[in-house]
């Protein structure tokens, strides 16, 4: 996945931190949003800043970004801001919360998902994983995320 950029969405946890580890490891550029949870006793963006001086310590690329879940509008300015800093979006995974009480997180990352899908980049791929109808599954639905981007870019990137 070398020169492509993958923006992740609540990347510092569970199956966003699985796929943004995944997709750098494959040599992704991975702007690494930390989304809070209300009710959460953490920091979000010093979450993705850890995860991104994690990655970078093994030698890989990663920018933390941060955003207001309940407040959509503010991220149709991110990919322009990760293309200035990274390169221009190719794909954006967004992890929609699971959990007793999520109803409104979860509907809170639908609708972000739906501003930031508008805002990417013609051909950008986008992708939820809903970890509210499949709470077990997490793993193995970052897993398949990150597989089929692997194959999707590696394929747009080879030479004739």
């Amino acid at each position: 996945m070398n020169g492509c950029v993958v923006l992740v969405i609540d990347a510092t946890i569970g199956a966003g931190r699985s796929v943004a580890t995944r997709l750098s490891a494959a040599g992704a550029a991975v702007a690494v949003v930390g989304a809070g949870h209300p009710g959460r006793d953490d920091d979000a963006a010093t979450n993705a800043a850890f995860l991104c001086k994690e990655l970078a310590g093994i030698g890989l690329v990663a920018l933390p970004y941060q955003v207001d879940v309940a407040r959509p509008e503010t991220l149709r300015a991110l990919p322009r801001q990760i293309a200035g800093d990274l390169g221009p979006v190719a794909a954006c995974v967004v992890v929609v919360p699971s959990g007793s009480g999520s109803g409104d997180l979860a509907r809170d990352f639908r609708a972000l998902s739906a501003v930031v899908a508008a805002s990417l980049p013609a051909g950008a791929e986008h992708i939820e994983i809903d970890t509210e109808h499949d709470a077990a599954g997490h793993e193995r639905a970052a897993q398949s995320v990150a597989d089929r981007l692997i194959e999707r870019f590696a394929c747009s990137h080879k030479s004739p």
